[in-house]
């Protein structure tokens, strides 16, 4: 059993825990935390997030967020307490449709929820959206490209060499992400964190069902262009983690979206999000009420 440190599992300790059985066999674990300050305008924020993020990434956004507003964070397929079905492991397309599968197993009004994704699920969900005419007040995405290309080092590594020699590695994947991560500190500890979770929980088999570790992918726009609710792309300045150009394209595929950028930062796991998240939500919210 993996040790807990308090100060870093905290958000899983406090949330209200919840498994869904979704229809296409697979299991989804969702965390659920209250609103500190309820009112009558609080809304439900559902975070999906990206390929092997905890809600510990978040942490600084759900703290913003939270004060307000419901969190419902579903934790996608490949995570420690989520499983996948026996047929598919991992895709982006079927991350999109555990989404909304997920999101009809909760029973929640979609016109009171904000939908908060990121990188590869967001990707999903984004086309499930279009798919399934999925209308959320709004939907705010970090980091989603519109190409993604098949890591083969990675997947290479992961199939052919023993989990004891990347374990054994740690300290020097330590300084790679304090390097890679200068800027943005505490990004990178949260990295190092996810890392050590997996490593001890999977040892690298999760790796090795895969289809790949990121699959070959491109957007089409036929894909997106059904979205008929508002989208908001953010994207790092300086993000060593993903194209920031393939990022800011993806405005010019989905209707009416906007880019909203986060300067002097390597990437988007930082309070900053949560606060566009909010701004943009006073922003419809008194777009609606101007043309009411």
């Amino acid at each position: 059993m993996v040790r807990r440190p308090a100060n870093e599992y905290f958000l899983e300790n406090e949330a209200e825990k919840k498994f869904l059985e979704l229809t296409n066999g697979v299991k989804l674990r969702v965390l659920l935390l209250q609103a500190e300050n309820p009112s009558d305008d609080s809304m439900n924020i559902v975070f999906y997030s990206g390929f092997i993020s905890y809600i510990f990434l978040w942490r600084e956004s759900i703290k913003v967020l939270r004060k307000n507003h419901h969190i419902f964070f579903i934790e996608s397929r490949e995570k420690e307490f989520s499983s996948p079905s026996e047929e598919k492991i991992f895709t982006i397309e079927t991350l999109g449709e555990d989404f909304i599968l997920a999101f009809n197993a909760l029973k929640l009004d979609s016109k009171r929820c904000v939908i908060a994704g990121s990188s590869i699920s967001s990707v999903g969900v984004l086309a499930s959206m279009s798919k399934h005419d999925f209308r959320p007040f709004l939907s705010v995405h970090s980091s989603p490209q519109i190409k993604y290309k098949e890591n083969k080092k990675r997947k290479i590594t992961a199939t052919y060499l023993p989990h004891w020699f990347i374990i054994a590695q740690k300290p020097l994947v330590y300084l790679f992400y304090k390097f890679r991560f200068r800027r943005d500190k505490e990004s990178g500890r949260s990295r190092i964190h996810t890392l050590s979770r997996l490593l001890q929980r999977y040892y690298l088999n999760w790796m090795k069902r895969l289809e790949s570790f990121l699959p070959d992918y491109e957007m089409k726009r036929e894909s997106v262009n059904g979205i008929k609710s508002p989208v908001i792309i953010v994207g790092a300045q300086d993000d060593p983690e993903h194209d920031t150009e393939s990022i800011k394209k993806m405005i010019n595929f989905i209707p009416g979206s906007k880019y909203r950028p986060v300067p002097n930062k390597d990437d988007t796991h930082n309070e900053v999000f949560g606060n566009i998240i909010l701004e943009e939500m006073r922003n419809l919210n008194k777009s609606k009420k101007q043309n009411e």
